[in-house]
């Protein structure tokens, strides 16, 4: 377990936005979020992520760390890896344009409260000078996003891509005080990542969706393997379900501690209803 000093927390906890990269385009840049059937394959073994050919390993550029599964507590719902479980790659399955066979294959029913999700660590756990544990931090403000190749049984609604940092993600190396908590009814402390919403099974009434993540009304994942990309500078916290702030409400990129792909139930309903889903994702990388 790796070791970090109190005076580094401090820095990009206390004055982060200096450090804490939104990844903004550069001057003149003027290329836009993707979600195509096209293939463009990750190039930089520094970039990646995970590939799935061998195991379900984050890899690349020193990050060390695996996917796994969770979901709601709701007591309804059943997910495949089962959560907590041993997470195998789909060795039948993946993506024919880029690494091949080998993908992460995830199926989620009856999750009625918020839903179910796959997330993944960058880095093993480490201990501040202070004594607390919590997940490592990995620096990815080189980087404008992340893109990843998807498909489903079925097309899916209501997914999300979250983006976790030491503000926003529990154990946190920050100090106990400093810390966020998983409760929705404490706005100003809970753990809400910064993220954005696919547009597929919201509708223009939905708070927020359309008017938070316009460049990604239209992102579906369905039967078809497409490429999906996602900008850091485009992720913004819930509106629906505000937290912590990160210093300049932007996340910190240069301390990414981990990101999740997740579907929500549907909240139109009262209860909400389960979405139930069964996706393939595949070839996770960085871009520059």
């Amino acid at each position: 377990m790796r070791t970090l000093s109190l005076c580094s927390v401090a820095g990009f906890a206390v004055g982060a936005v200096l450090s804490a990269s939104g990844c903004s385009k550069s001057s003149g840049e003027t290329n836009h979020p993707d979600s195509s059937t096209g293939a463009i394959c990750p190039t930089n073994p520094d970039d990646l992520i995970s590939d799935f050919t061998a195991d379900n390993g984050v890899k690349g550029d020193g990050k060390s760390g695996g996917w796994y599964t969770y979901g709601d507590t709701s007591g309804r719902g059943t997910l495949v890896p089962a959560e907590g479980g041993a997470v195998v790659p789909d060795m039948t399955v993946g993506n024919p344009s880029c690494s091949g066979p080998g993908s992460l294959h995830v199926t989620g029913t009856g999750f009625a409260d918020w839903g179910a999700a796959m997330g993944a660590d960058f880095e093993p756990k480490m201990q501040a000078d202070g004594g607390q544990v919590g997940k490592g931090p990995y620096d990815a403000s080189k980087y404008r996003g992340i893109s990843f190749y998807a498909k489903a049984a079925a097309p899916v609604k209501f997914v999300q891509v979250a983006f976790k940092d030491p503000q926003t993600d529990l154990p946190s190396i920050l100090p106990l005080a400093m810390q966020c908590v998983f409760d929705a009814t404490m706005p100003t402390k809970n753990c809400s990542p910064y993220l954005v919403k696919f547009g597929y099974g919201y509708t223009d009434t939905d708070s927020g969706v359309q008017t938070d993540f316009p460049a990604y009304v239209n992102y579906e994942i369905d039967t078809n393997w497409k490429r999906f990309e996602i900008l850091f500078s485009e992720t913004r916290q819930d509106s629906t379900n505000p937290g912590i702030q990160d210093p300049g409400n932007k996340l910190d990129t240069a301390h990414l501690t981990g990101m999740s792909i997740q579907v929500n139930s549907d909240h139109s309903t009262t209860p909400p209803t389960p979405t139930d889903f069964d996706i393939w994702v595949d070839d996770i990388t960085f871009i520059r």
